[in-house]
């Protein structure tokens, strides 16, 4: 019993050092690899070729073009000689938020923001925040303006108590 325990170890140590080998042989990448050796190119062999020309992009180029006349529109647009000629114009970038325009250019200006889109493929999207706050547009000055006045009763009625803001 005792000579059968000793053999069964003897073959077991044996098969592991066995199966240690073969898988260290396929671990061993050596035979895979090429035997010659690949000819490294030598750098300083080669000439020096031209850095290639910097070349402005075309539709960022248009992009802007059509960013800058949307704004000039949008400024030219500002002319008012009450209230009523106003109304809101908040698209978000190029615009700046809170923009006010006279309503009879309002048309115009929002083909020319169809306009804007089409000719920015990358152009940035976000909404003007006016937080708990309603926007009137206003003329003051014979220009379109943003007043911002606060929706929360009591907030207002606070600062009107505080003498932050007149009643």
């Amino acid at each position: 019993m005792k000579s059968s325990s000793f053999h069964t170890a003897l073959i077991s140590v044996t098969a592991a050092l066995g199966l240690f080998l073969v898988a260290s042989w396929f671990e061993d990448d050596s035979r895979w690899l090429p035997t010659a050796r690949v000819n490294q190119i030598d750098a300083s062999a080669q000439t020096r070729r031209p850095d290639t020309p910097v070349r402005v992009a075309t539709d960022v180029v248009s992009c802007s073009q059509v960013e800058a006349t949307l704004r000039s529109q949008v400024e030219g647009a500002q002319y008012c000689s009450s209230d009523d000629d106003c109304t809101l114009f908040d698209y978000g970038y190029p615009i700046q938020c809170l923009t006010s325009v006279a309503i009879s250019e309002i048309s115009a200006l929002r083909l020319e923001y169809r306009e804007y889109e089409k000719s920015c493929a990358y152009r940035v999207y976000y909404d003007c925040p006016s937080g708990e706050m309603e926007r009137q547009a206003v003329c003051r000055n014979n220009r379109c303006k943003v007043d911002l006045i606060s929706i929360d009763p009591l907030k207002d009625a606070t600062l009107q108590h505080l003498g932050i803001i007149d009643p």
